[in-house]
């Protein structure tokens, strides 16, 4: 049983670390979205509180909406995709941690047969 309580400590630690991550993404969900659609040229258009984005529309068409063009930003892209590796990343390791700890591990591999 020692072993097990061996990584209890690691194990809160990275499902502290995996809410803190989803709790950013949630917190931070609307800033996310603007970076994701703002990674090409853009027409924002802010209709009661809501902010619709329209791609590859031209500045009449943009102004025509009470909107305006916002120039895109190629690594806003990076940003949801880093933060997406990063839950992944320390998900799967409180994930392999967790059943560890629980006890449970993977069947050892049959030696092949010569």
């Amino acid at each position: 049983m020692k072993l097990h309580q061996a990584h209890w400590g690691k194990t809160i630690f990275w499902g502290v670390a995996t809410a803190a991550l989803y709790a950013a993404m949630f917190a931070w969900s609307d800033l996310l979205l603007q970076l994701a659609h703002t990674t090409p040229d853009v027409c924002i258009v802010d209709q009661g509180g809501t902010t619709i984005y329209y791609h590859k529309a031209d500045t009449a068409s943009c102004a025509a909406m009470n909107g305006h063009i916002e120039p895109g930003v190629w690594w806003h892209v990076l940003i949801p995709i880093l933060l997406a590796f990063a839950i992944s990343i320390v998900h799967g390791a409180f994930t392999g941690l967790f059943w560890e700890a629980m006890g449970l591990k993977p069947a050892a591999r049959a030696e092949a047969k010569e």
